[in-house]
């Protein structure tokens, strides 16, 4: 299986491209130092015989996304919309879409596909946006595509905004951490698990275009991350909190994700505590 990744020096993208290298699977980049940019549509003309391409690149920041949301919807668009013209020209079939999360406050709980889009930030607007042109694409070019949503994925030097690194770092600089919100929860999914289902879809590819719900089924406060934390590191943390660095945050996000468990045969198989003690040691965290 020869494989195209978009963002693959990026956090998904590095953890995924190892972890290829151990499969039965070829990479296939522009360069072997450097990555294709996803807006220079010319670049794409010199990537050859490709089975699969998995589609990562993009701007994630959802406080630049705020505030320049330009940037934003013009890379996550055009670039979503160059991969999809590139798979279409060379007549490749197999495309995985990384989405994320795309339905704001929730009706109900646990989150399934069918539940209503209400995209809160213009990065998650930019990512239906995208998700649509693969679904068009799908039709009209017989494309097979899958879009995954993950809800929060973690791991190994994630980037440093996300909530799990951002209290690492604040953890190794301060000795302290500052939340927003004292109950606000997350699905916290190890970036391993992700990984090992993108490892499933690409050896048992479904026809047409279809959508997943990723997470690990159950969520947990932030104020819980921190309290496990304390107890891999046997330390007290203080915490200080400031409704001001979140306002308007979503309290409550859990996935329901039967249908892409069934559709795969995959479960997640690494619980919020061994997850973070990977990524704590990782850091130099814990102590020998």
């Amino acid at each position: 299986m020869r494989v195209f990744i978009t963002g693959n020096k990026g956090f998904i993208g590095t953890n995924l491209t190892k972890r290829l290298k151990n499969e039965k699977a070829i990479l296939i980049s522009y360069q072997e130092n450097d990555s294709i940019d996803i807006l220079n549509k010319n670049l794409f003309s010199f990537v050859k015989d490709v089975d699969t391409i998995i589609h990562l690149a993009a701007k994630t920041s959802i406080k630049n996304a705020i505030n320049t949301p330009y940037d934003t919807y013009y890379t996550n668009i055009l670039g979503t919309l160059n991969v999809l013209d590139f798979a279409r020209s060379r007549n490749i079939k197999n495309i995985i879409n990384i989405s994320t999360y795309v339905y704001g406050t929730p009706l109900y709980l646990p989150i399934d596909e069918k539940h209503a889009l209400n995209p809160h930030t213009p990065y998650n607007k930019s990512k239906i946006i995208s998700e649509n042109l693969c679904k068009h694409y799908s039709q009209d070019y017989g494309l097979n595509v899958v879009t995954l949503r993950p809800f929060y994925i973690y791991g190994p030097f994630a980037n440093s905004s996300t909530f799990i690194s951002s209290i690492i770092k604040q953890i190794k600089e301060n000795g302290k951490v500052i939340l927003s919100q004292k109950l606000t929860k997350r699905d916290f999914l190890f970036v391993e698990d992700f990984i090992n289902l993108l490892i499933k879809i690409l050896t048992n590819f479904p026809s047409g275009y279809n959508v997943y719900n990723v997470g690990y089924g159950e969520s947990h406060s932030l104020e819980e991350v921190i309290q496990i934390v304390e107890e891999i590191l046997n330390l007290r943390i203080p915490i200080i909190y400031d409704k001001k660095l979140r306002p308007n945050d979503i309290t409550d996000m859990i996935a329901d994700i039967k249908k892409v468990s069934k559709s795969f045969d995959w479960i997640p198989l690494i619980n919020i505590k061994n997850g973070l003690k990977i990524t704590l040691d990782s850091y130099g965290l814990c102590k020998k």
